[in-house]
């Protein structure tokens, strides 16, 4: 807890920067994919204690699309993204021309999201691996719809409850003016946690 807490504002600042020269960075390759433009950007990152996750998001009592990817290489952990039906629907209006008969559990949205999902974390995780000098890489991801808790659950029982923290990006997106949200989260076991902590402590050592 000690280490999480006493991150300071430098530090803070460092992450978010790599979340949003990643998150930034997917720009492009979603643009391609949905056939518009879009603007992304990373308003805030936190800490959170995993019990605390679905409260945090704002996603404890609604359904969600959420997709689980692992974290390999020099750390070991997962990355887990959360959309709302909403944000969902919104991203899959593209490829629809009637929005109301956008179908969330059908196979091509879900697909959709999925791949949306893996470009996200795909460039983040590229990001963080440039920044801090790391070499990691991502697993295919799993997608499911269903109540946040029950995802967030499922992930936690296939992580075998390495982690006890929660790095949160909290993302938007811009398309077609429309203000769409997700959640980025990266669940790192203590390891980890303590090897990324590491690298942003030289860094600043080398920015006194």
């Amino acid at each position: 807890m000690e280490e999480i807490t006493s991150l300071s504002e430098f530090e803070y600042g460092a992450l978010k920067e790599i979340g949003n020269i990643g998150i930034g960075n997917s720009a492009a390759s979603l643009s391609r994919l949905i056939n518009s433009f879009v603007c992304t950007r990373v308003p805030d990152t936190r800490f959170g204690l995993i019990e605390d996750i679905p409260k945090i998001t704002g996603f404890s009592e609604s359904p969600v699309l959420g997709t689980l990817m692992r974290i390999k290489e020099d750390l070991n952990g997962y990355i887990l993204i959360f959309f709302s039906e909403n944000s969902a629907r919104s991203l899959c209006l593209d490829l629809s021309d009637d929005e109301e008969k956008i179908d969330l559990t059908d196979s091509l949205n879900l697909s959709l999201i999925e791949e949306i999902s893996h470009i996200l974390a795909g460039t983040y995780i590229t990001s963080l691996a440039e920044f801090l000098k790391l070499n990691l890489s991502i697993s295919t991801p799993y997608i499911a719809y269903d109540m946040s808790d029950s995802i967030f659950n499922s992930a936690i029982t296939e992580m075998g409850y390495i982690a006890d923290f929660a790095l949160i990006l909290d993302a938007e997106f811009l398309i077609k003016e429309k203000r769409i949200k997700g959640n980025i989260l990266t669940l790192l076991d203590p390891e980890s946690l303590k090897l990324l902590l590491k690298r942003i402590n030289s860094m600043i050592d080398q920015n006194p």
